[in-house]
């Protein structure tokens, strides 16, 4: 029974689902909508670092020899991490617009780089949220997966509109260091393989 629920995908999606329900009930209690967007936005940015980190995990997890079972579960579940991503960057977006409530606000605020980065990474997840299901895979063919790294220039945008927006910016070097440490591996893995066998 413990194996069918790790492998299910409904469980996984109940467990990504968990933050966003206990923010709502904190919202409920605190009626704080600051709060909800700084939560919001903050596991946006967390649950997009774990997307970009599974292609460096599953390397790791291979030579670790915890496969092949693991390494294809993670990548399995990629997807579900990448429209967790954009919902939880979506609510992030829209308890902003509500809380602004004053159209005139939110253009006035588009102005700045600040906020120009986190309309520019929210515009980008959207078109991966869009095309990311089998359907659009058929469709566009050997287009699909240069779109797809699309997700790289959205984490440089979103990213920068995390230190831009913030003064304190230990949050966001905590939350980066995971995932510059497993890419760094994974380029100098790549780079130490013979000529023919990059990974």
């Amino acid at each position: 029974m413990f194996g069918r629920l790790v492998d299910s995908h409904w469980a996984f999606r109940l467990l990504l689902a968990l933050p966003a329900i206990g923010m709502l009930v904190t919202f409920v209690r605190l009626h704080s909508w600051g709060l909800l967007t700084d939560q919001s936005g903050e596991w946006a940015v967390r649950l997009l670092i774990l997307t970009l980190a599974v292609s460096p995990l599953r390397l790791v997890m291979k030579q670790l020899h915890l496969g092949p079972h693991w390494p294809m579960w993670l990548m399995k579940r990629r997807r579900d991490l990448g429209m967790a991503t954009f919902l939880y960057a979506a609510l992030h977006l829209g308890t902003y617009l509500v809380h602004q409530s004053n159209f005139h606000v939110v253009l006035f605020d588009i102005k700045s780089l600040a906020y120009a980065t986190g309309w520019a990474g929210f515009v980008l997840l959207l078109a991966l949220a869009v095309t990311s299901n089998d359907a659009s895979v058929h469709r566009l063919g050997t287009w699909w997966k240069p779109l797809q790294r699309l997700v790289y220039l959205s984490a440089i945008a979103i990213f920068l509109h995390w230190y831009m927006i913030r003064l304190d910016h230990r949050g966001l070097w905590l939350h980066l260091a995971p995932l510059a440490v497993l890419e760094g591996y994974r380029l100098l893995y790549n780079f130490s393989r013979p000529a023919g066998m990059k990974h």
